[in-house]
């Protein structure tokens, strides 16, 4: 008896405690219709661009008017799955634009291995004019 009694409680208890739950539609993530963000930078005429590759899994980086730079240097820092991971490097002819392109992953003997998980991605560029000046950019990356 106690044990029907028990039961018909808890029956009870469930069918007048749990209500239909109603939900809207979960909206897929927001993605805009274009693939690549472009920040440019002009630092004492000479103009920096930074940009995500078509497939995100890289950036570009573009600069012109190099003619009143002496050099260009360039650090990409990230991190992994927790390994902070990166890429450098130095522009020394500065007599025309130039482009880079610079991945979240490795390659080696044409293969290459792409990063996941990447947060805190900053780019780091640093350019010395001919008049002595040097003048540093920082771009933080959203991937």
């Amino acid at each position: 008896m106690k044990t029907k009694i028990l039961f018909l409680f808890i029956f009870i208890f469930l069918v007048l405690a749990t209500t239909p739950t109603y939900a809207k539609k979960v909206l897929p993530y927001f993605k805009s219709t274009s693939n690549s963000t472009s920040t440019a930078s002009t630092t004492g005429s000479v103009v920096s661009k930074v940009r995500f590759r078509a497939d995100r899994l890289g950036i570009i980086m573009s600069f012109s008017n190099l003619s009143q730079a002496s050099s260009v240097s360039y650090a990409l820092s990230y991190v992994s799955r927790g390994t902070t991971q990166g890429a450098n490097g130095t522009i020394l002819d500065t007599s025309t634009d130039t482009e880079r392109d610079l991945i979240f992953g490795t390659c080696s003997h044409g293969v290459c291995r792409f990063d996941s998980g990447i947060t805190n991605a900053r780019l780091v560029v640093t350019i010395n004019l001919k008049d002595g000046r040097r003048i540093v950019k920082t771009f933080v990356l959203r991937v």
